[in-house]
């Protein structure tokens, strides 16, 4: 005689994450996880502006506090943790890394404070600031992307292109993977194959924290940026960001395969630009 058991479980836990990467549009990525996860939303922070947060540190977080449902951090550093208590979902945008450059220039000159980088960008133009970065702090401005994704951020060598597959294939791996000069159809995307896992979710956004706007139109961004560096800076900025290119190129192929495979993705997205516009006049 056969027998028929039913075994108690929890529910699943489905946890979003978002890795926020300065000026990689995080903030704007926020506004939208705070909007619509409300109380089952929060932020992570390390002691100070420099700390670090790893996987055992998001999964002790989880586990202390079950009734969230989404992350956000600037201090969480892949890779993604495998936990017990949840399947998490992991967020993260690329941007093309001499835009990044310049619009890290544009918000610490905006900034205005007593920090070192803040003083030095309102006492240089954004030549002789980014010069002094190469000169003086390679971490911020040599293939950062590809350090964050493939050795959590650390600098402790020139990235190679061991680093750059690795990079790569954790991107391709996201759950959530974005690019900020595609940045409405990354979201499409996420809306669409996240909504077995959050059925009500709905990403239209008003931009937060843009210090920079222009150095998003990829057509004439090289152009503007070989004539506010000088063509000298420019090559070399290219130079050290080779990498970086490259897995920017892989990230706009990504998404470009995701969004082939959304039914009437372009109607989708004609849609999700007058929710944007919508939202927009509601709030202003």
């Amino acid at each position: 005689m056969s027998h028929d058991y039913v075994i108690t479980h929890p529910e699943a836990r489905f946890v979003l994450v978002h890795y926020h990467l300065f000026k990689n549009g995080g903030t704007t990525l926020e506004s939208i996880l705070e909007r619509e996860f409300r109380d089952r939303f929060a932020t992570l922070h390390g002691l100070d502006r420099d700390s670090t947060l790893d996987g055992r540190h998001l999964a002790a977080f989880l586990r202390q506090h079950p009734e969230i449902a989404a992350v956000s951090s600037h201090h969480l550093r892949y890779p993604l943790p495998v936990t017990r208590h949840a399947v998490l979902f992991d967020c993260w945008f690329l941007r093309h890394p001499l835009a990044r450059i310049h619009s890290s220039y544009t918000h610490f000159r905006r900034m205005n404070s007593d920090d070192v980088l803040s003083r030095m960008a309102n006492e240089r133009d954004s030549r002789s600031f980014v010069k002094w970065l190469v000169d003086q702090s390679p971490n911020m401005v040599s293939e950062v992307q590809v350090q964050q994704l493939a050795n959590g951020g650390v600098f402790r060598r020139p990235a190679d292109r061991d680093d750059l597959g690795r990079a790569i294939q954790t991107m391709q791996r996201m759950s959530m993977p974005g690019l900020i000069e595609m940045f409405d159809e990354s979201l499409v995307v996420a809306e669409y194959f996240l909504r077995p896992a959050f059925p009500g979710l709905s990403l239209e956004y008003v931009a937060r924290n843009v210090s920079d706007p222009a150095a998003q139109e990829l057509s004439t961004q090289d152009d503007r940026l070989r004539n506010i560096w000088g063509p000298d800076l420019f090559q070399e900025l290219v130079r050290l960001n080779q990498l970086d290119l490259e897995l920017h190129e892989a990230g706009a192929r990504e998404i470009a395969r995701r969004f082939a495979l959304i039914p009437e993705s372009e109607r989708r997205l004609t849609e999700f630009k007058a929710r944007c516009s919508s939202l927009r006049e509601t709030l202003a």
